[in-house]
């Protein structure tokens, strides 16, 4: 009786790990895309108003560099790496492999893929409020103001109503400056 259960278990054991063993390595192709998914995420307003809400954004950002131009390491510090996605649904883990953003003490930021910069734009964060507000410099490309859940290492950014992004949510995590080449 008890050889049988030791059986039975082993066979169960088996069948569970060969059903997980579906899992596919990332292609170039999805790298891409995941790329677009992140702009996509940035452009998806009508241009009036893109340009509406990135004069607005501009004079909130200006006033703000000008009344407390504060650089926090808790941002700026290292590279950013983007470890999840949410957007309706959860990305897939590894999906943004190698995908980060580096913000500057100039208040400036770059994002891009391994080696490669995809785009640039300038950022201030509140450090009271927890907010971020994010202004590419690509002018077909929509302002974005995020609030920061910050753990040392890791980092989440939660979108908010502002800009129509509080259905969205990040999680990055950490890397060292090295970490882009």
């Amino acid at each position: 009786m008890k050889l049988s259960r030791y059986f039975l278990l082993t066979v169960f054991a088996i069948l569970f790990t060969a059903c997980n063993q579906d899992k596919k390595a990332d292609t170039p192709v999805e790298s891409e895309a995941n790329i677009e998914r992140l702009k996509g995420l940035k452009s998806n307003e009508n241009s009036g108003n893109i340009a509406s809400q990135r004069s607005t954004a501009l004079s909130i950002l200006n006033h703000r560099l000008k009344n407390d131009p504060q650089s926090y390491a808790i941002i700026e510090a290292d590279v950013w790496e983007y470890e999840f996605v949410f957007d309706g649904e959860m990305s897939k883990q590894g999906e943004y492999a190698g995908v980060w953003i580096d913000f500057k003490p100039d208040f400036t930021y770059e994002y891009g893929k391994n080696a490669t910069v995809n785009g640039s734009g300038r950022y201030n964060y509140h450090f009271e409020r927890g907010e971020l507000l994010m202004i590419d410099n690509d002018p077909k490309v929509k302002p974005q103001e995020w609030t920061v859940k910050n753990a040392g290492d890791a980092m989440v950014l939660v979108g908010t109503q502002t800009y129509r992004d509080n259905s969205v949510q990040m999680k990055l995590i950490r890397q060292p400056d090295s970490f882009r080449q």
